[in-house]
């Protein structure tokens, strides 16, 4: 990627460590039982994190899950804040979990997904609290290409990827191809590849870049990394591009 260009940073909502939520509890972990689940030491009680997914016993990642989740929150002074439902229908607390790190509070939720040993696990996300936060972190994870998301860990040119796109969907990829127009959209901008077998497009949105000039893409060589993606079979494959860090070009 020689003479590969980044998107600066734009404006985009903080991301620093926010403030203990006051509704939050102070509460012991006596046991972790793997990734996103712990027992909390007097109450017994188990407690599910919230809008996280991590591997089962047997998958790959669930080692490491399980030993960061136990570093994160293990012999701790750790804060419990309740979801809007209290409890999952196997009876287990439903909860995000807060810790001091360097001074600054840590949603240990969050820091999951950032570390790629989570997948996002959010049904409704105008109902999730930490929906954007989350969705940030795991957009990052993939980006970087950190655990769950590191199986194609270089660049692959969009001909590769359409030898066989069923191999990639749902998998981090950082693809590389020819911009050849742009179409404004009412979710933000869609940028197609040249020659592209299926489709492929970004769907840029406009927090990313407000206005996106088709003339000045064209023809540039650009690498877009991120979850390879294909809702519908006409639209063809495509990658969501939330942040700048997902984007890079050939000058």
């Amino acid at each position: 990627m020689r003479g590969r260009v980044v998107l600066p940073l734009m404006v985009f909502l903080a991301m620093g460590a926010l403030a203990q939520p006051e509704q939050a509890q102070p509460v012991r972990v006596a046991r972790v039982v793997d990734g996103d689940t712990v027992v909390l030491l007097g109450s017994h009680e188990i407690v599910r994190y919230l809008g996280v997914d991590t591997p089962e016993a047997g998958e790959p990642f669930y080692q490491a899950a399980t030993r960061i989740n136990r570093a994160l929150v293990l012999g701790r002074d750790v804060y419990l804040e309740l979801g809007h439902e209290r409890r999952d229908a196997y009876g287990r607390l439903l909860a995000y979990l807060w810790v001091r790190e360097d001074g600054e509070w840590l949603l240990v939720n969050e820091e999951l997904l950032r570390r790629g040993v989570a997948r996002l696990y959010v049904f409704w996300p105008a109902e999730e609290k930490y929906y954007e936060r989350f969705l940030r972190a795991v957009t990052l994870a993939q980006v970087e290409k950190r655990g769950l998301w590191g199986k194609f860990k270089e660049p692959l040119p969009l001909s590769t990827v359409e030898e066989d796109p069923v191999l990639y969907l749902t998998e981090a990829v950082t693809v590389a191809f020819t911009a050849g127009h742009v179409q404004e959209a009412e979710d933000g901008w869609r940028a197609f590849a040249l020659g592209s077998r299926y489709g492929f497009h970004l769907l840029v949105r406009p927090e990313v870049w407000p206005k996106l000039e088709g003339e000045w893409l064209v023809g540039r060589t650009v690498y877009a990394s991120g979850e390879l993606r294909w809702e519908r079979l006409q639209e063809g494959p495509f990658i969501e591009v939330l942040l700048p860090e997902q984007l890079g070009w050939e000058d």
